[in-house]
C-alpha cells in the first residue's frame, strides 16, 4: 500500500544531498521497486535526464533574464499538477514566485499567491511526461508511484540548476530568495535558499 508520507519524506531526503540527477533517480527508482514490484522500472532507468535536463536549464534561464521576478520576490515556488493535453493527463511543471515566505510553515501556503507569475512559466519536459504515462497506466497502486519520480526528478534538476545558472540570475537585487518544489495538491519540500555567498541547500537527517 502506497504510504504518501514516507514517500513524501523518502524525496525529501534524496533532494537534501547533493546527487547527480541520473544517481538520484536511480535511488528513487530502487525506493519504488523495493514497495512495489514492476518490470516497468527498469525501463525507466534507461530515460534520457540528460537530454530533457538541458532543455529544462534553456527555459528556466530564458525565463528568469527575460522576465525576472520583481525586486520584491523573496521566494521561487515550482509547482507540479496534472493537466490535460489533447485529452491525455500528463504532469506540468512551472514557475512562480512570492514576496511573503516562511521557512517555518510545513503547509507551504506563502507559495498560494505569486506576485511573478510569468507567460513563460510553463516547462516543457518530455521525462515527466514519459515518467507519468509510464506509471501512471500500471496496474494496482504502481501507478501512485509517479508521485514519488516526477516530484523527484523535478527537484532534482532544480538542485542541479541553484548551482549551474549564474547566482545574479536567481537573485536578482535581492540578498536572499528561497527555492521550494511541490505538488499543487499536495506537500511541499523546501529546497534551500539563495544568498550573496551562494546556493544553501536544506540538509536533512536520513
Amino acid at each position: 500500500m502506497f504510504d504518501i508520507v514516507q514517500a513524501h519524506d523518502t524525496v525529501a531526503a534524496v533532494l537534501s544531498t547533493p546527487i547527480a540527477v541520473d544517481d538520484g533517480m536511480s535511488s528513487l527508482i530502487d525506493y519504488c521497486a523495493e514497495h512495489e514490484p514492476w518490470q516497468g522500472w527498469d525501463v525507466l532507468r534507461k530515460l534520457e535526464f540528460e537530454s530533457d535536463q538541458l532543455n529544462l536549464k534553456r527555459w528556466l534561464e530564458d525565463l528568469l533574464t527575460q522576465e525576472p521576478p520583481p525586486d520584491d520576490v523573496n521566494a521561487f515556488w515550482f509547482g507540479l499538477f496534472n493537466p490535460v493535453i489533447k485529452g491525455k493527463s500528463t504532469c506540468g511543471l512551472y514557475a512562480a514566485g512570492t514576496i511573503t515566505f516562511d521557512g517555518n510553515d510545513e503547509d507551504f501556503e506563502w507559495a498560494c499567491n505569486p506576485a511573478w507569475f510569468p507567460d513563460g512559466r510553463y516547462a516543457k519536459s518530455k521525462i515527466l511526461n514519459d515518467i507519468y504515462q509510464r506509471v501512471n497506466k500500471a496496474k494496482d497502486s504502481v501507478s501512485s508511484y509517479q508521485y514519488v519520480l516526477c516530484l523527484g526528478y523535478a527537484g532534482l534538476v532544480l538542485n542541479q540548476l541553484a548551482t549551474t545558472l549564474p547566482l545574479s540570475t536567481w537573485l536578482g537585487k535581492e540578498s536572499s530568495r528561497a527555492l521550494a518544489i511541490g505538488f499543487d495538491s499536495g506537500a511541499g519540500i523546501l529546497l534551500g535558499s539563495f544568498t550573496k555567498q551562494g546556493w544553501n541547500r536544506v540538509s536533512r537527517n536520513a
